[in-house]
Order: C-alpha cells, then sequence, then structure tokens
C-alpha cells in the first residue's frame, strides 16, 4: 500500500476552476501552458490574436493566465505563481508590464439584452478601478456600452503617469450570448450585430481606440466559440485568427502525454492499479474526449482539457473507471441545437445531418473546407459548407483522415457523436430517447441477457428506417446502434466495424460489432448484423429466402472474425446474428 507520503504529494483537480492564481494557490494539478506566452509575445506576435474552440476546452484558464503574468500589479508575485513554470525561467520584456482590463460574455442573458451587455462591460469597468485604486480612476456613466468605453478611455488617459502605461484588453466568449440568441432569435441577431447594433457599436468603439495615435490600448486578446459574429464585429480590426495555426493548436486542451502527468499528477495509480491501469484509464478517455484537430498542418490530436479534468475526478472518487463521460456543461439543449441547425438551408442541412449522422460509412466523406466568416444575414439561410463549419466550430467536427490517407472532417470522438445522435433521432421520434430507453443494456455486461439491447435497437431502428430506407447502410445502422445505445455500457470497449488481424496482420474482414467486456469473467459479445431492404413488394417465399440466404452469410463470417489474435483468445465471447428484414427484427446466438 502506498504510505501517507505519497498520498500528500498527490495534487487537487482543478474542477470548475479557471482561475490560475487559485489553482497555484490550492496546490492543483496543471499542465504547464506557459510557453505559449512567448510564442504569443515574440515568436509570432499579433496585437489582436482570436482563438477558437468548442465550450469546455479551457480557453477562460488560458486567458487568466495571461492576465496574471501581464498584470502589471501582480509583479509582486511573479515567482509564487510562476516560478516553478517554463515562462517563469524564460521571462518575456511584457511581463507584469500592462493593465488588464478583462470581459467575460459567457453569462449574460438574452432577456433585455442590450440592457443586460452594458450592464456587463460598466461592471468590467468598475472591477478594473476596484484593482487600480492608485489610478483613482472614475469615468462619466452612460446608458450604452459603447459611450461608456469612451468614457473610460478617457479618463484612464488622464490618470495614468505616462503614455507607456497602457492597457491589455482580454475578451473571453466573444460570441456566446451571440450563439444563444441566434439559437432562438435571428432577428435579434441581425439587429445587435447590424451597422448601428450595440455589439458591433461597442466594437467600433475598441477598434478606434487602438487605432489612435495616442492609444490607451497595447494589445488584445480574443476567445470565442465560433466565427457567427466575426465579421460583423470586427470589421476595421486587424485580428489575426491564430486558432488554426500549427504553432498555437495546444494552447487549449491536452496532448496524450499532457493528460499522462495530470494523471500523474492527481491519482494514485498503485491505488487502483487492481480497478484499472493508466492504460486503460487513457484508452477510455481517447475514445470520448481526444481526436480533435484543429489544423490540416498539425499532426497532434487533442483532448478536451475540461472534461478530462471531470472525468478524473469521477474516477478518482469511484476508486473505478466511470461509465458516465457526460457533462452538464455540454448536455444537449435539443431545441436550442435543433434551432441552430436550422439556420442552415432546409437542402443542405438534410445532407449534412445524414453523411454525419452516418459517420462511419465510407460512401459520402465531409470535405474539408472552413468557411471563416459565417454571415448568418444571408437570406437563403447557411449552405452545406457554412453548416459543416458551423458543425466544427461547435466541436461536432474536426480535421481528420479517410481509409485512403485524404483529409476529411470527421467526427472527433465518441462522446460528440452520441450528442449529436439524440439530436438525429429526435427528427425521427416525437418522444425522448433519453438514457432510460437504453438502461437495460448495461444487463448484458454482468448478466449476459441481450433483451435489453434488442429491445433498444428495435426501437431506434423503427423509428429511423421507415421513411429512410433508401438512405441506410448496414454500416450505418451499426454505427448508429452500436454509438448511442453501448455508450451507456460502463465497463465495455466497443468497436464498430471492428478490423480482423491474424499473425499481426490485418486482414480485409471486419466484425459488425465487438463489445470486450474489461472486467475478468463476464461476457463478451460480437455481433453481426444484415439488413433485408424492401425495394419491392415481395411473397412471403421470397422473404423467407432473402432472409435465409443473408442469415447464412452472417454465420459463414463469424468462424473468420474468430480467427482475429484478440478474439481468440477472449473468455466468455458470445456471437450472436442480428437481421433486420421487413420491419422486424430478429437475434439469434451463433452456435460453432
Amino acid at each position: 500500500m502506498p504510505n501517507d507520503r505519497q498520498h500528500q504529494q498527490l495534487k487537487l483537480l482543478p474542477e470548475q476552476i479557471s482561475s490560475y492564481r487559485e489553482i497555484v494557490q490550492k496546490n492543483c494539478a496543471y499542465i504547464d501552458k506557459t510557453s505559449f506566452i512567448e510564442s504569443l509575445e515574440i515568436k509570432n506576435f499579433v496585437k489582436v490574436p482570436l482563438f477558437l474552440r468548442p465550450r469546455r476546452f479551457g480557453k477562460t484558464l488560458f486567458t487568466d493566465l495571461l492576465a496574471e503574468y501581464y498584470d502589471i500589479a501582480s509583479a509582486g508575485d511573479f515567482d509564487r505563481l510562476f516560478g516553478h513554470t517554463y515562462i517563469g525561467s524564460h521571462p518575456t520584456p511584457g511581463r507584469n508590464s500592462l493593465y488588464i482590463l478583462r470581459f467575460d460574455f459567457s453569462g449574460i442573458s438574452s432577456r433585455d439584452l442590450e440592457r443586460n451587455f452594458r450592464d456587463s462591460v460598466d461592471q468590467s469597468l468598475q472591477d478594473f478601478c476596484t484593482r487600480y485604486r492608485q489610478l483613482y480612476l472614475s469615468y462619466q456613466t452612460s446608458a450604452d456600452a459603447a459611450s461608456l468605453m469612451g468614457f473610460f478611455f478617457s479618463a484612464f488617459k488622464k490618470c495614468r503617469s505616462s503614455p507607456d502605461d497602457r492597457l491589455f484588453i482580454i475578451i473571453d466568449e466573444y460570441d456566446n450570448f451571440a450563439n444563444d440568441i441566434l439559437a432562438t432569435d435571428s432577428q435579434q441577431f441581425a439587429d445587435m450585430t447590424s451597422a448601428d447594433g450595440f455589439v458591433k457599436c461597442f466594437y467600433a468603439r475598441l477598434k478606434a481606440e487602438s487605432k489612435n495615435s495616442q492609444s490607451a490600448i497595447e494589445r488584445f486578446f480574443i476567445t470565442g466559440v465560433s466565427s457567427i459574429m466575426l465579421s460583423s464585429v470586427t470589421s476595421g480590426f486587424d485580428y489575426k485568427n491564430i486558432s488554426q495555426l500549427p504553432e498555437f493548436c495546444q494552447i487549449a486542451g491536452f496532448t496524450e502525454p499532457e493528460l499522462r502527468e495530470l494523471i500523474r499528477q492527481s491519482l494514485d495509480m498503485d491505488r487502483f492499479s487492481s480497478a484499472f491501469t493508466e492504460d486503460q484509464l487513457v484508452e477510455v478517455m481517447k475514445r470520448n474526449y481526444d481526436g480533435y484537430s484543429f489544423s490540416e498542418d498539425c499532426g497532434t490530436h487533442m483532448f478536451n482539457s475540461s472534461l478530462c479534468v471531470s472525468y478524473l475526478s469521477r474516477v478518482r472518487s469511484l476508486g473505478r473507471l466511470s461509465g458516465n463521460f457526460s457533462d452538464p456543461s455540454i448536455c444537449l439543449d435539443l431545441s436550442k441545437f435543433s434551432r441552430l441547425m436550422e439556420t442552415v438551408s432546409k437542402e443542405a442541412r438534410e445532407k449534412l445531418v445524414k453523411i454525419v449522422a452516418h459517420a462511419d460509412d465510407p460512401g459520402e466523406h465531409i470535405p474539408p473546407d472552413l468557411e471563416e466568416n459565417l454571415n448568418i444575414n444571408a437570406p437563403a439561410g447557411f449552405s452545406f459548407g457554412q453548416g459543416v463549419s458551423l458543425l466544427y466550430y461547435l466541436g461536432f467536427l474536426t480535421y481528420g483522415r479517410a481509409e485512403d490517407g485524404s483529409l476529411i472532417f470527421q467526427v472527433p470522438n465518441l462522446l460528440y457523436r452520441h450528442i449529436f445522435l439524440q439530436y438525429y433521432l429526435s427528427l425521427f421520434f416525437t418522444s425522448s430517447l433519453s438514457s432510460a430507453n437504453f438502461r437495460a443494456v448495461r444487463e448484458m455486461e454482468e448478466t449476459g441477457d441481450i433483451a435489453g439491447f434488442v429491445r433498444s435497437v428495435e426501437r431506434v431502428l423503427s423509428g429511423i428506417l421507415p421513411d429512410n430506407e433508401k438512405d441506410v447502410t448496414e454500416r450505418s445502422v451499426v454505427s448508429i446502434a452500436g454509438t448511442l445505445i453501448l455508450s451507456y455500457l460502463e465497463h465495455s470497449t466497443v468497436t464498430v466495424e471492428y478490423p480482423v488481424c491474424r499473425d499481426g496482420l490485418r486482414t480485409r474482414d471486419r466484425a459488425d460489432l465487438v463489445i470486450l467486456n474489461r472486467i475478468p469473467d463476464k461476457p463478451s459479445f460480437l455481433f453481426e448484423f444484415k439488413f433485408c431492404r424492401e425495394t419491392a413488394v415481395h411473397s412471403e417465399a421470397t422473404r423467407k429466402s432473402s432472409i435465409e440466404k443473408r442469415r447464412k452469410e452472417a454465420w459463414d463470417q463469424i468462424p473468420k472474425y474468430l480467427a482475429d489474435d484478440t478474439l481468440k483468445t477472449v473468455p466468455n465471447l458470445r456471437c450472436y446474428v442480428m437481421i433486420y428484414a421487413y420491419g422486424e427484427l430478429s437475434c439469434e446466438a451463433w452456435i460453432p
């Protein structure tokens, strides 16, 4: 057993903590991202960088890191805050040299939006005055945010002791409230970003000050999720979107080595060794939180850092791997997401939804063409390419590779595929398909009873197939059912289109669905699925003949799969043939 000293060395996980100072003060686990300060200031300086990432990706923590590093009021805390980091050993000329003005637009309510936006701006200015009391700064109040900024800049320039005293303006989640409004009231979105809209006027005031020869502003850093508001609010800004530059791809999120470092900082793996290994933990997290690639030139995949921290916190509390991979902050609001998807023109939306939902079907790929400026005011709605870009910014698509090595957009991981399929199924079902509909599948892991799984598959297929039979393939059906339903399993690895290897070499054979239980002596499963498409009115005899033909194909394929290097060593592996034919699902055990 590990001794008390080992336990004391473990660090807290910074769950729901986005304050860098708090992380240091509480001795929380932290992955050092301070080298990017040097990159942003010296190697790749941009006065107005824009950094876009999906929600819960660690953007706010990085903005707080920048604020602490550049804050003139934090100079006395530099060694304590940064002595253990890369930038502590490689400080830049700009360290602790600027006054920090921060705006966080993530919590603005869409109700009475203009007033709430103005109040949020005013609160940030008041916080600035409180932090830098020595300036004795006061500014004239106003009913609109743009005028507030004008009065503030004028007051700051009068109070500062030198023209070299300047501002670092950090705007976190610049588009957060805009995305919410777009999902509820597209006209309100158009109004607030119009030429005389309050949002556009606010940014216009920032632009005007930044270009002033006696400007109070040294630099900016802006974060957000999408480019949905970019063309509306930043025209005239000499901004640079750094989101896809390879040198900045790792600012937010974790690489696999960084994730392993976080695990070692926060979990006593000796204590958990009987339940799981580090490799098993990483593999589970890789399927659900990894897969993000934010540049076609960057070969490194990134994990969603905030979701990783939340999951590790659950594992640490439970003492075992958890089957709960979701997070309340990214749970899909189906009605809101549906309205966002309705900003895409009907024809383009139907095509896009079908391809993304059938993501494992190689018949059609999504080209990796990203449109930086999404103009919601286009009368016909977003095009297919703009819809693809919207899903990319929201985290549902990322750069990937097809089987032939060509660059494509693909769903990054199981968690986001599961979320999208909830939306996809909502198009076919009037009642919600919640976890309660699929809870019975967990009996598979414990008892080997597949009845709940079969019922769940039948329920899903009965909703999808009647109106979409011509568009659905066996592979897409298995992928949808396997992803949505079996993601509720807690102790199993689920593989759709399992690649069969013999003597270390991959064959052309692929098993439809393989479920390997991580608990010794518990059942594992192999399912071979067949789909009889009804292209015409068939006689009863023809139907029976077709079903029997497909059944025989499945029975003949299973022995080939069982020769796989791994599957032939799996104890208690149960094989089944599942056939969906003419509106009915049947499942029978394969017996050698």
